[in-house]
């Protein structure tokens, strides 16, 4: 059977079972990739190594990030840290709180150079900052999610950029002159569309400089690693600076903060709820990377270049196609990246850059891990309105750009 029939058969099948029937996304995506390695005629034994291939790449790069993420923010929770953190946000920052979501992803992003991470460090500060300022705890999370996702598709030192100038051989500092402003106006596009109303809650601020520093320590500390990581020659701050190292270490600086206010039996509460918690986030990631892995190691992307190459698509337009169509079916910018420079690297330019750039923003769907991680609790209406349509409205604007300024 063609792989693009089994595609959406598979895309249908997900529908039915998460959104009808109402079953756990890890069972839906797991159902649907088993059957799309069946429909496009792979033996068994492919169909589980790609599989359990794709579980074990997302759980590798993603289980020591997600668990520190989510018990660093259980402790802020418990230890009243992510109150002193948004009393001091409303302190430094006296006007415009709904830019902070996505302006504060955009940055943290690119340090990090994973969007994944930067959402589930900044979480907690988000949601707290929502509550605080009563507005949209969706919105918020949905703007922090859109501003991670636009660094790191187009921001150096980013996996995409990376991957795409060094398959390319265009020199990756040079993007930056293009990409800063598209980044900028693309900040500015998706928070219009998703803007909400703020109210700041009046109240009598009180924080000192020990508690601040306590809150803020196991998330600075971390981000700070990293940076040192990146811009050292030493290989102690190296490895200090690898993003697992730097946050088991906010989780470590999270456990001697909590030594001091909170009980054994509150503490073993805390890392039970947070594992728990960790858990089931990775258990959708990693149903999404078995699906977006097992499409990848099908003839899905031969498909994708004998279809446009046999159609009249301007060559101009065929690094985003590409990249579209890859993007869509394995969810991965980082793949889509290495795919498609892979394939359009005789068109190597400027404009090739950006518009696969512009095509690793489309589709982000249910291959995505990150649409998954996004989704927690919320409906598939709600994650296409505010996840997936901003970032296609996005690469329709680097696109744009590409076309017109490259």
């Amino acid at each position: 059977m063609s792989p693009f029939i089994a595609f959406f058969a598979s895309i249908v099948l997900i529908h039915v079972l998460s959104v009808r029937m109402r079953i756990h996304p890890f069972l839906s995506l797991i159902s649907s990739a088993f059957v799309y390695g069946i429909l496009c005629g792979m033996d068994c034994h492919s169909i589980i190594s790609h599989i359990t291939s794709g579980l074990g790449s997302i759980f590798s790069v993603l289980c020591i990030v997600i668990f520190s993420g989510v018990t660093i923010a259980e402790f802020l929770k418990r230890t009243n840290g992510i109150e002193t953190i948004i009393n001091d946000i409303l302190r430094i920052f006296k006007r415009n709180y709904s830019f902070i979501p996505i302006f504060s992803g955009y940055l943290l992003a690119i340090p990090i150079m994973c969007c994944i991470t930067a959402y589930v460090v900044l979480n907690p500060v988000i949601k707290g900052l929502a509550l605080k300022v009563n507005a949209s705890e969706k919105k918020f999370l949905y703007m922090l999610s859109i501003g991670t996702v636009i660094s790191f598709n187009l921001i150096y030192p980013s996996p995409v950029i990376l991957v795409i100038t060094d398959t390319l051989d265009i020199d990756p500092l040079d993007t930056l002159t293009v990409s800063i402003p598209i980044s900028v106006l693309l900040l500015v596009i998706s928070y219009y569309y998703m803007h909400t109303k703020i109210e700041i809650i009046p109240e009598k601020v009180r924080s000192s400089l020990r508690s601040s520093t306590e809150s803020w320590s196991p998330i600075l500390i971390p981000i700070s690693l990293i940076l040192l990581g990146l811009v050292a020659d030493s290989q102690i701050l190296k490895f200090l600076g690898d993003v697992n190292v730097a946050l088991l270490v906010g989780v470590s600086i999270s456990l001697i903060i909590a030594n001091r206010r909170l009980s054994a039996d509150v503490i073993g509460a805390a890392l039970k709820s947070s594992s728990g918690r960790a858990g089931r986030i990775l258990l959708d990631l990693c149903g999404a990377g078995a699906l977006g892995n097992i499409i990848a190691h099908s003839d899905f992307s031969d498909g994708v270049l004998g279809l446009l190459g046999s159609s009249s698509v301007p060559v101009m337009l065929f690094p985003f196609l590409v990249a579209m169509c890859i993007q869509t079916a394995q969810g991965s910018r980082v793949v889509t990246a290495i795919v498609t420079a892979g394939i359009v690297k005789d068109l190597a330019c400027m404009q090739t850059v950006f518009m696969i750039c512009a095509g690793t923003f489309i589709f982000s769907y249910v291959s995505d891990p990150y649409f998954w991680l996004v989704k927690r609790d919320l409906s598939m209406k709600e994650n296409l309105k505010y996840y997936t349509l901003p970032l296609a409205l996005a690469g329709a604007v680097v696109l744009l750009c590409a076309i017109l300024f490259l």
